[in-house]
């Protein structure tokens, strides 16, 4: 869990990792957004003994950019939420098989409360039901996703 940024209306794009992601993203002209995001939903996956808080952030924020298609909503109160729509319909961001498969697996890797510190910091804070909603919301919506 990072430090919260003034844009936190938005579960998936409120945190430092996230705003970070995005202006990586946003910056980068070689035409490989979607390996990116693949690159960060993986580093939750292949992530050494702990799960570090911002890479999961990046990951929840890069799944839900992968989403955004199927639940135009993951987006609402993101900072630049007009420009962040307008620049998503120019960039790769289709949710292939093997991106859905990653993320299908960080998210059940951000799931578990074991050896993870974003968990934890979310559970010192007492915010850990609502992080949790959010996860499961980007679950649910990997799940309708592949089903439509």
């Amino acid at each position: 869990m990072s430090q919260s940024t003034a844009h936190d209306a938005n579960p998936y794009l409120g945190s430092e990792a996230a705003t970070r992601l995005l202006i990586d993203l946003r910056q980068t002209t070689d035409g490989r957004t979607g390996d990116r995001l693949s690159g960060a939903i993986r580093a939750v996956t292949t992530a050494g003994s702990t799960l570090p808080p911002d890479q999961v952030d990046a990951a929840i924020a890069a799944i839900a950019l992968l989403l955004t298609d199927y639940e135009p909503a993951l987006l609402d109160g993101a900072q630049d939420e007009q420009g962040l729509r307008a620049w998503l319909h120019n960039v790769d961001t289709e949710l292939t098989p093997g991106r859905w498969m990653a993320a299908s697996a960080a998210l059940a890797r951000i799931e578990l409360n074991l050896d993870n510190e974003w968990y934890a910091a979310h559970v010192q804070a007492g915010t850990v039901t609502p992080a949790l909603a959010a996860v499961h919301r980007l679950r649910d919506g990997l799940a309708d996703a592949s089903s439509g």
